[in-house]
C-alpha cells in the first residue's frame, strides 16, 4: 500500500482540489466531496499504518483498501464529473492497486466493476451523443488495459526478483 500512498493518494488529492478550484463546483458538492476526501485519507493511512501490525490480517487489509478506494471513487465522481472532465481517473486507482496485489483474475474483476460503474454514471446523468460515447469507451478500456499492464509489469518485477543470480 505504499505504492497507494507515495502516487495515488496524491494525485486524487490533486485531481479533487482541481476540480473545487478551476471548475466552479457549486458549495454541496464542494463539501461533500472535501468530507470523502478527509474520510479516506484518514482511513487509507490508518489502513496503511496498521497492516503489518496484523501481518495475519494484511491480505484481507489490502483488498479491503481496494475495495475502499473503489468507494471513494463513486461518490467523488458522481459529484465532481460535471465540473472537471479528468475525475474518470479516479477508477484507475483501485484496479492499479489490486494489480499491485492481486491475480490476474482479481484485476480484471476490479477494472471491469470500475469501468461499468463509470458508464454507469454518465448514463444515469445523461450523457447523450456518439463522441461522448467514444470518448467513455475509451476511458473504459484504458481503465482494463492500465490495470492489466500494471499486474504484468509487477508480475515481471516479481520474476526478475526471484531469479537465481
Amino acid at each position: 500500500m505504499n505504492l497507494l500512498n507515495r502516487y495515488f493518494a496524491p494525485f486524487a488529492a490533486m485531481l479533487i482540489l482541481s476540480a473545487v478550484h478551476f471548475g466552479e463546483v457549486d458549495a454541496r458538492a464542494r463539501n461533500m466531496a472535501w468530507a470523502v476526501l478527509v474520510v479516506s485519507a484518514v482511513v487509507n493511512w490508518w489502513l496503511s499504518k496498521n497492516t503489518y501490525r496484523w501481518i495475519g490480517w494484511a491480505t484481507r487489509l489490502r483488498q479491503l483498501q481496494i475495495w475502499l478506494t473503489f468507494l471513494w471513487t463513486v461518490p467523488l465522481f458522481w459529484l465532481l464529473h460535471g465540473f472537471w472532465g479528468p475525475m474518470w481517473l479516479l477508477f484507475v486507482m483501485a484496479p492499479v492497486t489490486a494489480a499491485l496485489y492481486g491475480n490476474v483474475w482479481t484485476v480484471l474483476g476490479m477494472s471491469l466493476v470500475s469501468s461499468g460503474t463509470m458508464i454507469g454514471i454518465y448514463a444515469l446523468h445523461g450523457v447523450e451523443g456518439e463522441v461522448w460515447w467514444g470518448q467513455i469507451g475509451t476511458q473504459a478500456v484504458f481503465i482494463i488495459v492500465m490495470s492489466l499492464f500494471t499486474y504484468s509489469l509487477a508480475q515481471t518485477a516479481l520474476k526478475l526478483r526471484d531469479m537465481p543470480r
